[in-house]
């Protein structure tokens, strides 16, 4: 069973040819199914993800979806700076600082389309106030935000 609905595949890729940009690269690393599952190496929602993602990019030529095997590409999954999976790095030109880890489905499928419509567009959505300020921190900070489905 398809995760987007029929009735919603035309709506999203009207969407996208009119609001993406740019195109938008999405880097999906998940882990390979061979029927055999490592103890400490479950993944219970690779294989969604995966499904999910290419149902998403199938809607739009500018959305560039990446498999990458967390196990077996190490190089990539070390620049990329993924520390579990399933993750998502979503980038557009140079940009790659956002990701999204798990299962976005839900209220979280809403976010992560808001996010591929952002990245495309290169411009930021907050204010000019809060731009200002951000230039003034000096030190890295690493941010995370928290779902859940309830």
């Amino acid at each position: 069973m398809p995760f987007i609905q029929e009735k919603d595949k035309q709506a999203l890729k009207d969407r996208f040819r009119k609001d993406l940009k740019q195109d938008v690269k999405l880097r999906l690393f998940t882990q390979r199914a061979f029927g055999l599952i490592i103890p400490g190496r479950e993944c219970a929602g690779c294989e969604d993800a995966q499904k999910l993602m290419q149902e998403l990019a199938e809607l739009s030529p500018k959305l560039k979806l990446e498999i990458v095997d967390f196990y077996s590409q190490a190089q990539a999954v070390k620049e990329a700076g993924v520390e579990r999976i399933p993750a998502l790095v979503i980038s557009s030109g140079s940009a790659t600082n956002v990701k999204f880890y798990g299962l976005p489905l839900g209220l979280e499928f809403a976010a992560l389309l808001e996010t591929i419509f952002t990245v495309s567009r290169s411009v930021s959505p907050l204010s000019m106030e809060t731009r200002k300020k951000l230039k003034q921190v000096k030190e890295p900070v690493h941010i995370q935000v928290f779902v859940t489905p309830t």
